[in-house]
């Protein structure tokens, strides 16, 4: 799992250099910043202004269909369960609230791993 590495990657009509900068995992913390994006009715129609993380998961690319999830937790996390990574290019994407969320990831049924995301900056509106 990763920060996606080409930073004109599309996430549908946003690129990474649109969503995130200096953004890096090191022993399980995310770090960087998260820009302050409006109006993204790709990713919603309804709640879709704030802050998104995307993840990369190279290994999500060579299983089936669901079998790497992740679920946003903590306060203001809005989806209340395990979201599949998208098998055919690794990717997700979380609108994040709060910097005191974590990311539980599962791979083949069992946690493997949560991320923190306290040391991240969260923009806000400008």
């Amino acid at each position: 799992m990763a920060i996606p590495s080409n930073e004109t990657q599309l996430l549908g009509e946003k690129t990474v250099q649109d969503l995130c900068e200096n953004l890096s995992i090191e022993d399980d913390n995310v770090k960087g910043s998260l820009k302050y994006v409006e109006n993204w009715t790709e990713f919603s129609k309804t709640d879709n202004s704030g802050n998104f993380l995307p993840l990369y998961f190279e290994e999500a690319k060579e299983k089936p269909k669901g079998t790497i999830k992740c679920e946003l937790k903590g306060t203001g996390a809005k989806v209340k369960k395990p979201i599949a990574v998208d098998n055919s290019d690794g990717l997700i994407v979380f609108q994040i609230h709060n910097a005191d969320n974590t990311i539980e990831i599962t791979s083949d049924g069992k946690e493997s791993k949560t991320l923190k995301l306290v040391d991240l900056t969260l923009k806000e509106k400008v």
